[in-house]
């Protein structure tokens, strides 16, 4: 294909608050006024007033037992642990939930973040050409290689999310949508001061990529003259997957006649595509 120019397109984590408790210590039996001594009444039976002064006595006595066995040795509710505690991982814990992350993508593959999709690379002679996350031909969050032939023709391989480009990808019917998909690519994009640009009848595949439905198809491109390359065709591969995410798949692979020997193994890495490796898909 003729080199195309690519155009390449953080919520801060939530602040949390730690709640600090003010505790205080009341005051011990000692510093309270102590009690008159009650007066036993004839027969050696103490009276009512003995008797709540007695329940009073109790009452506060438990309290204190109570408000040392929560404070705890050190006087804090941390307990004693939390003597000579330093740095942000003391203080009342604060329940933390995971927010949204970019996924990572392993070197020697290629990812589609937001389908969750992961491609391995086929290898040298194969080189980063644009993304993760890149616009590109007919997609969005793209990722792509290339094998430069000269300074404006390569042999091109994508993955990325079906762009909304005026196409609608129906996952009902994958096959209609790649025949459309390749005559857009074939004659409104790629091929530049071409004569006798035709396409051969496209073969589609129905097929299966990591268990969701797909389509694959394929067909050859050729002219009479190219002012890019002296190549006379060009195989080109399209892969359509319906992953379930409210997002088809599109992989691509266009390989011209000087890149003859990589196009097999350029099919066969889209065919391995694997999903799901997004744990954070909304």
């Amino acid at each position: 294909m003729s080199f195309p120019t690519a155009s390449p397109h953080d919520v801060p984590p939530d602040a949390a608050r730690d709640r600090q408790w003010e505790w205080h210590a009341p005051q011990t039996m000692s510093e309270r006024a102590a009690p008159e001594p009650v007066e036993a009444k004839p027969g050696g039976t103490p009276g009512r007033g003995a008797l709540v002064a007695i329940a009073v006595v109790a009452v506060l006595a438990l309290a204190v037992a109570g408000l040392v066995a929560v404070l705890g040795d050190g006087g804090s509710p941390e307990g004693p642990a939390a003597e000579g505690c330093e740095g942000a991982d003391c203080g009342p814990e604060t329940a933390t939930s995971p927010g949204p992350q970019t996924m990572e993508i392993p070197d020697g593959y290629l990812g589609v973040a937001s389908l969750g999709a992961l491609t391995p690379a086929p290898g040298p002679p194969w080189a980063p050409y644009a993304g993760p996350g890149a616009d590109e031909l007919l997609a969005e969050d793209a990722h792509a290689l290339e094998i430069q032939h000269t300074a404006t023709w390569i042999s091109y391989l994508m993955v990325g999310r079906l762009g909304e480009f005026g196409l609608v990808a129906d996952p009902e019917n994958l096959r209609e949508a790649a025949a459309e998909i390749v005559d857009t690519w074939v004659f409104d994009y790629p091929y530049s001061g071409t004569t006798g640009l035709e396409r051969s009848e496209p073969v589609l595949t129905d097929t299966r990529v990591d268990s969701h439905p797909a389509v694959l198809l394929e067909t050859r491109v050729t002219w009479d003259t190219l002012d890019a390359s002296p190549d006379m065709y060009e195989d080109v591969a399209l892969l359509l997957v319906d992953p379930g995410e409210e997002g088809i798949f599109l992989g691509v692979a266009a390989v011209p006649e000087s890149g003859t020997a990589h196009y097999a193994g350029a099919v066969d890495a889209l065919m391995q595509t694997t999903f799901r490796h997004n744990t954070y898909l909304p």
